[in-house]
């Protein structure tokens, strides 16, 4: 009995073992042979905005690559958790891919509880590009620099307000972090998306605003708001004499961010094939001129890279949600 219990078991490991290796060289095939079918690349915001004309720059070179169509498939609201909640449930085989933005680093720290674990329920595969951020202000608003309009601030509490494309958003989040890092009492009042905020300081609604440089630079060139400062690491490429907040506060930083990522997964021969094409593009001459134009960095990478990126985002803005006393939702 025990000779034949021992026969069993051995075939039982065998079998489990030839499974394992059959389901193995399933994947690697499936693999080498992908992409051979349409791809969808879920965008979590409505048309229009930064989102979809970025994704679009990077998903058409991905299309020429690869010979696939790649369908742009919007799906807005919740503060992104329903486009981000179909991305996490999609099948973990690299024809559903998330379009993931600065949400992913912030509604860990804005919500109570999400319908998704952001860190276990994804693959991050690569980024495409940070947007740089910059506070603008109203022509008749009396201050020339980002010292005197503190300085302004702090003479006049209560009677500046700034406007951001909506609660929770990163013009909001960086708004309260400039306060909280200057000391000074200012009204957030939030808009309904980014043309609405920035058109809210161009009309004279609010004292400023803050917004990525997509959105403003329209508005810059005519004149019709004042640039002040950019939040990002460093100053911009296209405007080198407006200084970055981080001249002014050490270790400030704050920008909006897109990247792709797939269902928790996701073959690692898939992703290494998305973050070496991610990459490639974002490094292209054309690809980089075209972004920087529109105060966007590329930036690619591994998935290591961008997961490491994200993780880090989740830690700075839950702190700056508690040190700003910012309300979760629930």
């Amino acid at each position: 009995m025990r000779l034949i219990n021992g026969i069993c078991m051995r075939l039982l490991s065998s079998l489990v073992l030839s499974v394992s290796a059959m389901a193995a060289l399933s994947a690697a095939v499936q693999a080498q042979s992908y992409p051979n079918r349409p791809i969808t690349v879920v965008v979590p915001y409505p048309p229009g905005g930064a989102t979809d004309p970025i994704a679009r720059i990077f998903t058409v070179k991905l299309a020429e690559a690869w010979k696939v169509p790649i369908i742009i498939e919007n799906r807005a609201g919740g503060g992104t958790t329903i486009g981000m909640s179909y991305g996490a449930r999609a099948a973990p085989d690299g024809y559903t891919i998330t379009v993931g933005t600065t949400s992913v680093g912030t509604n860990p720290a804005l919500y109570n509880q999400l319908p998704y674990d952001t860190m276990k329920d994804f693959t991050f595969i690569s980024q495409m590009g940070i947007l740089q951020l910059v506070l603008s202000v109203h022509p008749s608003l009396p201050v020339k620099t980002l010292d005197e309009l503190i300085a302004y601030a702090k003479k006049n509490p209560g009677k500046l307000n700034y406007s951001s494309f909506g609660n929770g958003t990163m013009g909001h989040l960086s708004g309260e972090y400039f306060k909280v890092s200057a000391g000074i009492d200012v009204t957030h009042v939030p808009y309904k998306g980014s043309a609405a905020s920035t058109m809210a300081v161009v009309s004279g609604e609010v004292s400023y605003a803050i917004d990525t440089l997509f959105i403003q630079s329209q508005h810059i060139k005519a004149g019709s708001i004042k640039p002040l400062v950019s939040f990002g690491p460093k100053r911009l490429e296209s405007m080198p004499n407006m200084p970055s907040m981080v001249e002014k506060y050490p270790g400030f930083t704050a920008f909006s961010w897109l990247g792709f990522m797939g269902p928790a997964g996701l073959p690692p021969e898939i992703v290494l094939k998305w973050s070496t094409e991610v990459s490639k593009i974002a490094n292209t001459p054309e690809v980089k001129e075209r972004l920087a134009q529109l105060g966007i960095d590329a930036v690619g990478g591994t998935s290591q890279q961008f997961a490491d990126f994200a993780q880090a985002e989740i830690t700075k803005w839950t702190k700056v949600v508690g040190e700003a006393k910012i309300p979760k939702e629930n």
